[in-house]
């Protein structure tokens, strides 16, 4: 097999890992607004009154700085159901997005390499994370910022192996796309299962 039918393999099969991922959480959102719509609407009025944009803003700088504190796609919901104007919702979770990335490209640049623990934590997501780095470089880094390949990780990776932030950062700007298209396939099955 040659290393470009390798590259298409991998590149198709994230595609359909990615539109996949859109639809079943459109399929969520949708079976949310049918079966708990009123729950929703009272839980993200909460929200929005007390936390806001700025509640978006820092949730995303908490999701993608800290693998596992609360997925992304929750804020969006929070957002959707709240009825926050889509707009400022992109804008406030993707800039939050992006700075918490780079506070992770960070912590893998300068804090991981000190400590063993950190170092052993990475190494575990790096054998996942390598294979993408060596075939696309700077490309991983979009890839991961629009598909289901953790962005979190990839950013304490290539802040480990020392990647340019000006190419990370770059490569984060594809967040607002990966925002913008998840918002709006979970509007759609807001509006539809309602």
């Amino acid at each position: 097999m040659t290393k470009d039918k390798e590259t298409t393999i991998n590149l198709r099969s994230l595609i359909i890992q990615t539109i996949l991922s859109i639809v079943i959480v459109l399929v969520i959102v949708f079976g949310l607004a049918f079966f708990f719509r009123k729950e929703l609407l009272g839980f993200s009025e909460h929200f929005v009154r007390i936390f806001g944009y700025w509640g978006l803003f820092v949730g995303m700088i908490l999701s993608d700085s800290l693998p596992a504190f609360v997925p992304p796609d929750a804020f969006l919901m929070l957002a959707i159901t709240g009825e926050m104007d889509p707009i400022l919702t992109i804008l406030s979770m993707s800039f939050g997005s992006i700075l918490g990335g780079s506070l992770a490209y960070f912590i893998g640049l300068y804090l991981i390499p000190r400590f063993h623990l950190g170092r052993q934590m990475v190494l575990h997501y790096e054998e996942k994370l390598l294979p993408y780095l060596r075939k696309y470089g700077f490309g991983a880094v979009v890839l991961s910022a629009l598909t289901p390949i953790p962005y979190s990780w990839m950013a304490y990776t290539v802040g480990t192996f020392k990647m340019r932030y000006s190419l990370f950062l770059f490569g984060s700007l594809f967040r607002f796309v990966r925002v913008t298209v998840y918002f709006y396939a979970m509007y759609l099955g807001w509006i539809t299962g309602g």
